[in-house]
């Protein structure tokens, strides 16, 4: 019996099912205490600041159900499928947020006490720990009750955790992919570099089937002081699909973080990114590309919190838009009092390839301390008639010629990954991308 033809059991507007009776007492009260929240906190509306230019008539509640176990648990050739790194250091595999392989780690980053591991069996082994730096951090850009319905449902994700002063020279890959019709996935991501770490993490949200799908994802970073950790996260649900994704990274004295978001599928996308640098000489690199085609709409919120002297954030953000897609940015730069000598910068670009696309940008500053040297911009123009014109005379004919100046107008948030297997990842999905619409 395929899962479509499973009935579906519970709509995740109904209670969750109960947490399994060996996770900790913390996580379960957790759990019950975010669905009376989830209860309590009113939907979001358009006319809300934080839900401005939203199209919410696109984000549907009904005949949504926790996907339920699936029969395409072939991971090999599902790994196969998926563009991926040749070499990492560990991988964890998961369909409908349930594990279809034993999770791997390098046997060397294990001695070293590394901890890659599904979030359900981390809670156990590791329980106090993952207490420490579970959702710590509130829900600051306006999905607090998707915030709560995450945390309500969670059902699995994966708790990676690098000890001081350990140094991971291939990243660590997790994939997830979801199955059947209506399904409801609630994937979450922990990660902690201890003090003086360094590591990467490579996740990818995909879509098995052309189906209505929802994923409602939280991803928590920890970067500890004089840590360095890099975060990539590609999307490619189906173009039916829902996706809600919250992101919150601190970082310590010192820390280097930077995260990476690449947008391809899904009908209705909103990401949230919070980064928080809350020690001296902290620095922030946020990065994202999308890539919305025909009615697809993609909202992205940040937030870049200084609250601490010497810290500094960069923000790029790219999105290639087609057809009758449509984009949402609205970005805000924090420089809290005591934060002297604070250097941020934030910038959205926006390509728009049809008259019919549309791309809104609402980037801001707000600076209560002294001494900081901060900007923000964003820029919405059409492809430019003289490139086009420029490759077309030698040659270039015209579809080639816009795929051409579209990739290179993307590639410089790629190139910013500093990780050539990584970009050589991106660019594939990049590549598929361009190459389909090409073709159309």
């Amino acid at each position: 019996m395929s899962l479509k033809e499973i009935p579906p059991a519970r709509s995740f507007l109904d209670p969750p099912e109960e947490a399994r009776e060996e996770l900790p007492d913390w996580y379960k009260s957790s759990r019950s205490d975010a669905w009376m929240s989830f209860q309590d906190i009113d939907w979001p509306k358009r006319s809300d600041e934080a839900w401005r230019f939203a199209n919410l008539k696109k984000l549907s509640y009904e005949n949504l159900y926790d996907a339920k176990e699936s029969e395409s648990n072939d991971a090999e050739q599902l790994v196969a499928s998926s563009l991926s790194l040749k070499e990492n250091a560990g991988q964890i595999l998961f369909v409908n947020d349930r594990v279809i392989a034993s999770p791997l780690l390098n046997e060397e980053f294990s001695k070293k006490g590394v901890i890659f591991q599904p979030l359900s069996q981390a809670l156990i082994e590791h329980g106090e720990l993952v207490q420490d730096h579970f959702m710590t951090e509130a829900s600051r850009l306006g999905s607090a009750k998707y915030a709560a319905l995450h945390r309500a449902r969670l059902r699995n994700g994966f708790f990676f955790y690098v000890p001081e002063g350990v140094s991971l020279t291939v990243p660590v890959e997790v994939f997830h992919w979801v199955s059947g019709n209506s399904a409801s996935i609630f994937p979450h991501s922990l990660i902690v570099a201890g003090p003086g770490s360094s590591a990467t993490v490579a996740e990818y949200v995909t879509s098995i089937d052309d189906e209505i799908s929802f994923c409602c994802a939280v991803c928590d970073i920890h970067g500890e002081e004089d840590s360095q950790l890099t975060y990539l996260r590609t999307q490619n649900l189906s173009e039916k699909a829902q996706s809600i994704y919250q992101l919150s990274s601190r970082a310590a004295s010192k820390a280097k973080l930077k995260t990476f978001n690449l947008d391809l599928g899904c009908e209705w996308v909103r990401n949230e990114s919070v980064s928080r640098l809350v020690g001296e000489g902290a620095t922030s690199e946020m990065l994202a590309v999308s890539v919305p085609e025909k009615s697809q709409e993609f909202d992205m919120r940040t937030l870049q919190l200084h609250e601490q002297r010497n810290t500094s954030s960069n923000l790029l953000y790219k999105n290639a838009l087609y057809d009758d897609s449509k984009t949402t940015f609205a970005g805000m730069i924090v420089v809290e009092d005591e934060a002297h000598q604070t250097d941020a910068y934030q910038t959205c670009r926006n390509l728009l390839m049809s008259d019919t696309s549309e791309a809104n940008s609402m980037p801001g500053l707000e600076i209560k301390a002294d001494q900081v040297r901060c900007s923000h911009g964003a820029t919405c123009t059409p492809v430019s008639k003289d490139e086009l014109f420029y490759l077309q005379s030698r040659g270039v004919k015209e579809p080639a010629a816009r795929q051409l100046l579209t990739f290179g107008f993307v590639k410089e948030a790629v190139d910013r990954i500093g990780n050539n297997s990584l970009e050589e990842v991106i660019l594939g999905k990049l590549g598929r991308r361009f190459n389909r619409i090409r073709a159309r």
